[in-house]
């Protein structure tokens, strides 16, 4: 019998679009599973993905799997740019005591995690990129578990607020390192000079560029949301290209973007739109791809340094939220579960990890070894830090489970 051409060819090839389907549609269930033991639903995403890394790499999709970034970069640039557009810079005016902790939680994470990894004989170069990129807090993981946890408060929009500047701090210092990883392998000191302020520079111009565009644009349109969240979720995707495009920075590119939306409009022209339930989707399949990106075999090699590298980073995020606990007005346990919220270390410092790595291969793997060992661990450990951080401060709404039915049949039969 001959072949029929209209039959497709076998094995399938497994394409994006399905790829990303079969993501979101395993991490959504990993996702509940999580959620019915009490823990967050990221902790689901995340198992979800390390259970895909050795099947991707037996049916040889590893490639396709790194590839599949642009779907973890679009979810970064909705999460930064959310996160910019609450950073609200009248606030930092009124109390400057938000801005002084985040530069302490900062400088004392960067001062510990460079001490430790110095102690455990990395060069200078190595553990100061180390401690830079260990400056930032996740912001995908704690905007996650605020909305699951609908926790409003004072805690919260601190954590926003602080999550916000230590991502921007750590990203520009890791930009302004790059310099000296030039000089390190012998570039010239034109390269070494021009392509930090290039990053830094073009990729704020960027944010600025795309926040008047939006403005612009909002004011051609109609004030409704569906229109508003549409122009926005449309000019973040195409900021991320941008940027991938001009090889500047993702974080600083939509961190500004988001940042310049709300604080540069004097009309108002732009509404705030909600982004949270569709840009989901695009969480979901974030952290499904980045726990299948992280090696567990990293603790065969690091585990040692990467235990000592979290609890050096643990010390110093809550030892700079402490020490200006009291002038914010923050109670003792305000200042507890907000120190809590700041762990979370995942994609910013993933990205940093691999911007660095693309750079100079050689030299990024040095580090790799304990920063995805780190990683690992944080990715489960973070999320629930937040949920308990936001729990402890009162913030988050109760977990409360449905009752049985024959239970709710017996207190209606009372009442």
């Amino acid at each position: 019998m001959a072949a029929l051409p209209f039959l497709p060819d076998l094995p399938l090839t497994l394409s994006y679009p399905l790829l990303f389907g079969v993501l979101l549609v395993a991490g959504m269930l990993g996702g509940e599973a999580a959620r019915r033991l009490r823990l967050p639903r990221i902790v689901g995403y995340v198992l979800v993905g390390f259970a895909i890394a050795p099947v991707a790499s037996a049916m040889n999709i590893g490639p396709l799997l790194d590839e599949a970034r642009i779907f973890v970069d679009i979810a970064l640039g909705l999460v930064l740019f959310d996160l910019g557009r609450r950073l609200d810079l009248g606030w930092l005016k009124r109390d400057w005591t938000l801005a002084a902790s985040s530069v302490g939680e900062c400088v004392l994470v960067f001062a510990a995690v460079f001490a430790a990894l110095s102690a455990l004989d990395f060069t200078p170069l190595q553990a100061g990129l180390a401690a830079a990129i260990a400056m930032a807090t996740s912001p995908a993981v704690v905007l996650l578990v605020a909305q699951d946890t609908r926790a409003e408060g004072q805690v919260t929009e601190r954590a926003f607020t602080l999550v916000a500047l230590n991502s921007l701090l750590a990203s520009v210092v890791v930009t302004m390192l790059l310099a000296t990883v030039h000089y390190e392998v012998r570039l010239d000191l034109t390269n070494a000079v021009l392509h930090p302020l290039y990053l830094f520079a073009g990729s704020l111009a960027l944010g600025g560029a795309m926040a008047s565009v939006a403005r612009t644009l909002a004011r051609m349109l109609e004030r409704s949301p569906d229109l508003h969240f549409t122009l926005v979720a449309g000019l973040v995707v195409a900021a991320v290209g941008l940027a991938q495009a001009g090889k500047l920075s993702v974080i600083l590119a939509l961190l500004a973007f988001g940042m310049f939306s709300r604080n540069e409009g004097r009309g108002h022209e732009l509404m705030a739109v909600d982004l949270g339930r569709a840009s989901r989707l695009f969480y979901v399949v974030l952290f499904v791809i980045t726990g299948a990106s992280l090696p567990l075999s990293a603790f065969e090699t690091a585990g040692w340094a990467a235990a000592i590298l979290v609890a050096a980073r643990a010390a110093g995020k809550l030892a700079g939220v402490f020490v200006f606990a009291s002038l914010g007005g923050l109670r003792l346990r305000q200042a507890l579960g907000l120190g809590a919220t700041l762990l979370p270390m995942s994609s910013i410092a993933l990205l940093l990890q691999h911007d660095v790595a693309r750079l100079y291969p050689e030299f990024g793997q040095q580090l790799a070894a304990v920063l995805l060992a780190a990683l690992v661990a944080m990715e489960l450990a973070g999320p629930i830090a937040v949920q308990w951080g936001l729990r402890f401060a009162g913030e988050a709404e109760p977990d409360r489970r449905p009752a049985p039915p024959v239970a709710q049949g017996v207190a209606g039969q009372a009442r």
